[in-house]
């Protein structure tokens, strides 16, 4: 048979050529019809789908593993393994954080010296490989690893690996759950192997991001000494009738100050029906409030002041609606802020014609520095980097034309910048350029390097202005409707509607002399 390539066609890494050759062998399968199959051949063939899916899922951390190895995320711009996974893979932090970990107890890594190493869980690897376990099962696995005591030595993980991977072939991850707890209770019956190395190894404290209602979850492990100081704030902050939102006579601070009016304590507790739960909110929100009041934060945070920073319109402000932002990237109600600013400094951002180009910053204190970063806050909002959501907070302040070549530290000159992203910048990495025209004038684009986008297409980062999008795409989407109208009508050929009486009144001069009405 003679081969059809020209001399000159490139050529394809046999890695590479299989992927291409996988790519259309799937296509061939999804297009292909299961008509003359039986029930039986039809439920095979959904076991046997799920075994090569996992196959797959296994030899992709093959792929990332080599990614991590040449460190080819640093060329595509990205500081860390992690931050390449999601926005290469377009992943959540959750599957991020699962994959990652995932290649970390079964890929083979090498030693210093080149040497292959064996996989730190080889009986999960092996059932992986074999597609007979998948994601589910190697996450509850690897939970129970966590729980292991670290006294309990190396023995230990390895029979746990073995033990569960087994399970894990015919159990499903729930019921793998249970295999899990079994064998922790045999591990460590009485609780004498955990010691503080482990509980710091467990302490945590994460928040979830806002739900539609602008409410987040808290989640967290506290050590026994946070837990004891918890138990005892709340015992004085969070008592019946302490703190209260919706009762303006409630007491506020602790319980047991020597200033409080153990009568107005007693009546108030006798009208407050809160829940355990909403009482200790109360209480947290109560707390954080004479922190941020008695300037417990210290002065200075990334060169902003160490206070609640809210971003909101005239509009808003005039109207007390609508959703406002703060400088850590938390939505708020209007309406709470305005309950927040009561005892607040107001400054006031000025753009020229509703542009996002700053001209000037009302002041109540001549600090330049503050005033800058205030003003950028209230463009940017946050990192500029596009599809980043860190918040102002984290941020440094970028020279978009870079000091060594004559950057000025000025307002136009100057954007939000997250560490990671910040490092990202640099000759043959990615730039950045101060727009001058346009809807987005005076905000910043980011130019990626050419092995990210070889035509350099420079990106607005709009994460922290969706409503402004929201808004643009709601009126274009009134605009065709509008025009299918006007269209329809004019394809109908309809008669333009008849006048009413009341349809000239009040139009001064426009007409004097309206036409009689045909009644």
């Amino acid at each position: 048979m003679a081969d059809s390539s020209s001399p000159d066609s490139p050529v394809v890494p046999v890695l590479v050529a299989k992927y291409l050759e996988l790519e259309v062998l799937l296509a061939e399968i999804a297009e292909a019809g299961s008509s003359d199959l039986d029930d039986v051949q039809v439920n095979e063939l959904v076991r046997v789908h799920e075994r090569i899916a996992r196959k797959v899922e296994f030899v992709g951390l093959d792929r990332l593993l080599e990614v991590s190895d040449r460190s080819s995320f640093v060329k595509a711009g990205y500081p860390s393994l992690f931050g390449f996974a999601r926005k290469e893979l377009r992943l959540s932090k959750g599957a991020t954080g699962e994959r990652t970990r995932a290649m970390e107890a079964v890929a083979q890594f090498h030693s210093l010296q080149g040497e292959l190493l064996p996989p730190k869980c080889p009986a999960m690897a092996s059932a992986w490989a074999e597609g007979a376990i998948g994601f589910a099962h190697v996450d509850v696995i690897l939970d129970v690893r966590k729980e292991i005591p670290s006294k309990a030595g190396p023995d230990v993980f390895d029979v746990v690996d073995q033990w569960m991977t087994e399970d894990a072939r015919v159990k499903d991850p729930t019921e793998l759950k249970e295999s899990g707890r079994d064998i922790l209770a045999r591990v460590d019956p009485d609780g004498s192997l955990t010691d503080d190395v482990d509980r710091a190894r467990k302490r945590t404290f994460s928040k979830g991001s806002q739900g539609v209602d602008f409410m987040a979850t808290v989640t967290g492990r506290l050590d026994p000494k946070t837990y004891a100081m918890l138990e005892t704030v709340m015992d004085v902050w969070a008592a019946p009738g302490m703190n209260n939102p919706a009762d303006p006579d409630s007491p506020s601070g602790a319980k047991d100050d020597p200033a409080q009016d153990a009568q107005l304590i007693e009546a108030a507790a006798q009208r407050d029906t809160r829940s355990v739960g909403q009482r200790r909110h109360d209480a947290l929100t109560a707390i954080l409030k004479t922190i941020l009041e008695c300037n417990l934060l210290g002065t200075s945070h990334r060169g902003l002041p160490a206070q609640l920073i809210v971003t909101l319109t005239k509009q808003q402000l005039e109207e007390a609606a609508g959703v406002a932002t703060t400088a850590n990237g938390v939505d708020i109600p209007v309406k709470d802020v305005l309950e927040l600013a009561a005892r607040s400094d107001k400054w006031l951002a000025v753009f020229a014609d509703h542009s996002a180009q700053v001209l000037h910053l009302a002041r109540a204190k001549r600090v330049a520095q503050l005033g800058q970063r205030l003003a950028i806050i209230a463009r940017d909002r946050g990192c500029s980097h596009p599809g980043c959501r860190n918040p102002a907070t984290w941020a440094e302040f970028h020279h978009v034309l870079t000091w060594i070549d004559g950057g000025l530290t000025d307002v136009d000159n100057l954007t939000p910048a997250c560490v990671p992203h910040h490092r990202m910048i640099g000759p043959g990495k990615w730039a950045t350029v101060m727009i001058t025209d346009g809807p987005d004038k005076g905000r910043v684009a980011w130019i990626p390097p050419v092995y990210v986008d070889p035509e350099q297409k420079p990106r607005v980062n709009r994460a922290h202005h969706v409503n402004e999008s929201v808004e643009a795409a709601w009126l274009e989407i009134l605009a065709q409707r509008h025009a299918a109208l006007k269209e329809r009508e004019s394809q109908l050929q309809l008669p333009p509607p008849p006048a009413q009486p009341g349809d000239y009144e009040g139009l001064g001069d426009i007409d004097p002399d309206p036409p009689e009405l045909d009644h």
